[in-house]
């Protein structure tokens, strides 16, 4: 059944564009004219790339151009990964030496009485040479 409903509707539209075309030519008026013509020149255009168009070519031509489109922005990415951890060492790096070079510098003693005995022990070991030990 669903076939004759089909076939059907398309005797209907075969015999509809008959008659359309038939009244066009016999009174000189073409409906929907701008439309029709504007669609017209759209086909003929598909047409003409059809024709003439190496299509083989051209996709060949834009696949290697999406190639080297994707490919530079991939080592664009990967670039600016490699600068981003390249600044996280840096700066661990920087905290790290500041850290250690604030260890390794003396901290002087604010008070006067331990100054005096660290200077004095220091004259004492540039006075006496160290005793060796005895077996």
């Amino acid at each position: 059944m669903l076939y004759f409903i089909f076939i059907a509707l398309s005797l209907i539209l075969l015999a509809g564009f008959i008659a359309l075309t038939q009244y066009e030519s016999s009174h000189g008026v073409r409906f929907f004219a701008p439309q029709r013509a504007s669609f017209d020149g759209a086909i003929e255009r598909a047409q003409f790339i059809i024709e003439h168009v190496d299509l083989a070519a051209f996709i060949q031509e834009e696949l290697r151009r999406a190639s080297t489109n994707v490919g530079h922005e991939v080592v664009t990415l990967s670039l600016q990964a490699v600068r981003s951890v390249e600044r996280l060492l840096t700066r661990l790096v920087r905290h790290l030496r500041t850290k250690n070079e604030s260890a390794n510098v003396p901290h002087e003693s604010t008070r006067e009485f331990v100054r005096t005995l660290s200077d004095f022990k220091d004259t004492l070991k540039t006075n006496y040479p160290a005793t060796p030990e005895i077996e």
